[in-house]
């Protein structure tokens, strides 16, 4: 099994700057068909429609970002395989950057195949990782983290996140280089709480807080809050609800949900409102600014089939605040 860090082209239209955003996590490969209505066990149906999309939590945090106009890197293992240049000439369509990225010769692109359910647009996910290796402290300390404003992480592969961590800590230059991570996926294994105490901010998603048994935002956040640094900022979106945060000075904020009139599609809308606060918060906007931006969004994104189109919500909000 042969790892590379390759040259992805010079195709590539990437901004480079100092403000650029990391992404560390996973990219995948979707399979998803929309359904008339979820489907009985052992039943035959003809889906309404179906595509390929790269996916993965980071992924779709790139999509978004490139989408705002953020200058956006993604971090992660890659297959050379042909199923895995599909994954790769997406990210090259949206210029992410991919300079740093580990590709694998001999391993398969991990894929979801995903149910819409045209009625409700609710998405079912099966996920398969047959052979591809997370990402190691190894590769991650082969960044210059000079080039960063932001980086991101997956609340995934947690003891290697928390050495990345660390070294980043370890490295500060009194540069204002920010780290987010975030707990989304319920896990049996609580070490993912290892690395709330060392963000700067703290996105929990409600399933993950659910899990946990956490009823509601508040409680999210009270939790989550003994775990985390005191001057924290700690993001709780609840879907239909809205979302909370506390602020670094401890003060709470909400936002309220945005639904468009029909949900046609909610895959992804927790990492379109994800990058979308990151976005936000990294161009120094206020934390309830940054998460009602993120509703908005979001709101947006659940109102049409994939991720196109944001930029456009995205204008329109900043001409709509700028006539207001």
């Amino acid at each position: 099994m042969a790892n590379t860090v390759r040259d992805v082209g010079e195709s590539l239209e990437v901004k480079v700057d100092k403000s650029r955003i990391l992404c560390v996590g996973l990219a995948c490969l979707d399979f998803i068909q929309v359904v008339r209505d979820y489907p009985v066990e052992d039943s035959d149906q003809r889906s309404l429609d179906h595509k390929w999309q790269r996916g993965g939590n980071a992924a779709n945090n790139c999509t978004v970002l490139s989408q705002l106009g953020a200058s956006c890197e993604f971090l992660g293992p890659l297959s050379s395989k042909p199923t895995g240049s599909f994954v790769v000439e997406d990210f090259r369509a949206h210029g992410v950057c991919l300079d740093n990225c580990v590709f694998y010769d001999d391993c398969e692109v991990p894929a979801s195949s995903v149910l819409i359910n045209s009625q409700n647009g609710s998405r079912t996910i099966v996920h398969s990782n047959l052979n591809l290796p997370e990402l190691s402290f190894e590769d991650f300390k082969k960044l210059d983290l000079s080039q960063y404003s932001w980086i991101h992480f997956e609340g995934r592969n947690i003891s290697e996140v928390v050495k990345m961590i660390n070294w980043i800590h370890a490295w500060d230059k009194g540069a204002p280089l920010k780290i987010s991570v975030e707990l989304e996926k319920p896990r049996v294994d609580t070490r993912i709480l290892d690395i709330a105490g060392l963000a700067d901010v703290v996105f929990v998603g409600k399933d993950f807080a659910e899990f946990m048994g956490w009823k509601s935002t508040a409680e999210a956040i009270a939790a989550v809050g003994k775990l985390s640094k005191p001057d924290a900022t700690i993001v709780v979106p609840w879907g239909a609800s809205g979302a909370a945060a506390r602020c670094p000075d401890g003060t709470l904020v909400e936002s309220p949900a945005f639904p468009p009139e029909k949900v046609v599609d909610t895959l992804g809308a927790g990492d379109t409102f994800l990058a979308t606060t990151v976005f936000a918060l990294s161009l120094g906007k206020s934390v309830v600014d940054s998460i009602t931006l993120g509703c908005r969004i979001a709101g947006a994104k659940v109102g049409a089939f994939g991720y196109q189109g944001l930029d456009k919500v995205y204008q329109r909000i900043l001409a709509h605040s700028d006539q207001g």
